[in-house]
């Protein structure tokens, strides 16, 4: 994933979002960072450890203050959901979640962003969560995801969702009451992220012309990243609208093999999802004009998910690779 270069400071008026929104009290976390690690709307924190050291003019527990807000924030969106703990450390290349876990199992995420610009943190860290969520195990090698862009898209969107997000409670709340004056900034760079000219369709050109021109290239390049964040950008009201996103925990879910179509993995997407988080696989499927899937197309997708005897989802996770972008 790559960074987003901040604009000028600008405000930028946002659509309002769900969510609560947390009182500050001077010299004071912000009333959900004062729970020290206990339940935040039903969910507990995951613990968040930044090494020390190489983020530039800012300390790493300012960092992970920070961290811990955002994937409590995107948390909420997947209720009941428990990770792993994460250690983050700073990357001298691009963000990446790598396949390898740390020496207690923990995730381990890289970031490119430096210094005290906390919309990069943001931006970044969500989208490497977002993998984790998405359970990127599923494709480390030997395995390979055929249609890796899609995630790389949905991992964009969910990083813009969360800059508005953020946007939008940081001047009344942000996580340290001294950083208000980041607001402006923050701003600005969401506003960069959501407006930039390649981000938008061409004039006069549906999304489905686009996609009938650009999809075979996403396939074969997942990581061109200036047609996924047009996607994203596509793709950001359906998850605005939609605040359960646990369907996304089953898109690698033992995908379909070989040669298979985006429509076969959005199915397989569909059958793999419990029928109370279809809502939002539904959506996307008819964002690409597909038909909806029929009872056995999905029916097969479903019965290829195996499952353990307490009836949850067995990992087939493969050997650790070296990274994932």
């Amino acid at each position: 994933m790559k960074r987003v270069t901040v604009l000028t400071s600008a405000v930028f008026s946002l659509l309002h979002f769900h969510g609560v929104e947390a009182s500050v009290s001077d010299g004071k976390l912000r009333q959900h960072d004062k729970k020290n690690h206990s339940q935040i709307q039903g969910q507990t924190r995951p613990t968040i450890v930044v090494s020390a050291g190489g983020w530039g003019n800012v300390e790493s527990k300012q960092i992970e203050l920070l961290l811990s807000a955002v994937a409590s924030e995107i948390l909420t969106h997947f209720p009941g959901k428990k990770l792993d703990p994460i250690i983050v450390s700073p990357s001298s290349h691009a963000p990446v979640v790598l396949y390898q876990k740390g020496p207690r199992n923990e995730y381990q995420i890289l970031l490119a962003a430096k210094d005290q610009h906390w919309a990069e943190y943001i931006y970044e860290f969500s989208h490497e969560l977002f993998h984790i969520l998405a359970q990127y195990e599923y494709h480390a090698p030997p395995h390979h995801a055929r249609h890796q862009w899609f995630e790389e898209t949905l991992c964009e969107t969910a990083s813009l969702y969360m800059l508005k997000r953020f946007s939008l409670t940081w001047l009344q709340a942000p996580p340290l009451p001294g950083w208000r004056s980041y607001a402006s900034e923050m701003q600005a760079f969401t506003r960069r992220a959501l407006s930039d000219p390649h981000r938008q369709l061409p004039t006069n050109v549906t999304f489905d012309q686009w996609f009938r021109d650009n999809g075979p290239s996403l396939i074969s390049k997942p990581y061109l990243r200036e047609k996924n964040e047009l996607v994203a950008n596509i793709l950001l009201p359906f998850l605005e609208k939609n605040s359960d996103w646990r369907a996304i925990a089953y898109l690698n879910v033992n995908g379909p093999k070989g040669n298979s179509s985006f429509y076969d993995h959005l199915v397989h997407w569909y059958g793999a999802t419990p029928v109370a988080h279809r809502y939002f696989v539904s959506e996307a499927i008819h964002l690409f004009r597909f038909k909806s899937p029929v009872d056995h197309a999905y029916a097969r997708a479903e019965a290829q998910v195996p499952l353990s005897s307490s009836g949850k989802l067995q990992s087939n996770e493969g050997p650790a690779g070296p990274t994932r972008h």
